[in-house]
């Protein structure tokens, strides 16, 4: 072989090698935030507590190879390091929490919204899986022992499951999972209708928010992720994604 060729070929497989060797903190943070669901983490795959592995992708044809090797199943889907750093791993959630709305709905309870305030005004659909159903349970409750000032800003909850595409896009809103809840309409705010209102440029668009920081760490606490928080903001919006803060 030519000595450029044999360089090449050197260079590649060293680069692969290191790849496939180099830690991978993203899919270590989903392993500790979602202990209930999440086995194992390895350079190759995620192994999952049902014992099903998802493959984590690095380079295509080598790829399925160790996924043959290490009796991955293609079939639930792959990920790779981009596709959590640009928060784009659906296949993730639809393993975790199901894949059609027939299959979310089997792990769906129902919970009463702050029913020490509200009564049984409020009941919301939210999955058992990794605990979101107590979780949100223990939310309503050390809100209900908030003035009762703030009551308003969390009466009238908007939704929690609902399986959608987030709007005008091509991907799946976390309500779909039965992860998510939208608190008062009423005083909220969500980059959109601000900018549709204020006929300002994006890049001059700044957050509003009438949600008290109260409310906001009561969610974060539990690992609710706040819309008011995105560059996109959605200050109505909770999600369950502890991920975010590992």
């Amino acid at each position: 072989m030519d000595k450029k060729l044999w360089i090449i070929a050197l260079f590649f497989i060293f680069s692969v090698s290191n790849i496939y060797a180099r830690k991978n903190d993203e899919f270590i943070r989903l392993q500790l935030a979602y202990p209930e669901t999440i086995k194992e983490v390895t350079n190759s795959y995620i192994g999952w507590t049902d014992g099903k592995r998802m493959l984590i992708r690095h380079f295509p044809i080598i790829d399925y190879i160790i996924a043959s090797a290490n009796n991955v199943d293609l079939s639930i889907g792959s990920i790779s390091r981009d596709d959590v750093r640009r928060d784009s791993y659906e296949v993730f959630f639809r393993k975790m929490y199901g894949n059609s709305p027939e299959e979310v709905r089997t792990k769906l309870v129902t919970i009463y919204w702050m029913p020490h305030v509200f009564g049984k005004k409020y009941p919301l659909k939210v999955t058992t899986v990794n605990g979101v159903d107590k979780k949100l349970t223990r939310i309503s409750e050390a809100l209900e022992k908030l003035p009762s000032s703030f009551h308003k800003y969390v009466d009238k909850p908007a939704s929690s499951y609902y399986w959608r595409n987030v709007a005008k896009e091509e991907y799946l809103s976390m309500h779909s999972f039965g992860i998510a809840i939208d608190i008062n309409l009423d005083y909220s705010n969500y980059w959109l209708w601000d900018y549709m209102r204020s006929k300002r440029t994006l890049t001059h668009l700044t957050l509003r928010n009438k949600i008290p920081m109260e409310i906001v760490e009561i969610f974060e606490k539990e690992g609710f992720s706040w819309g008011g928080r995105w560059y996109h903001y959605d200050t109505m919006h909770f999600e369950y994604r502890p991920e975010l803060f590992v």
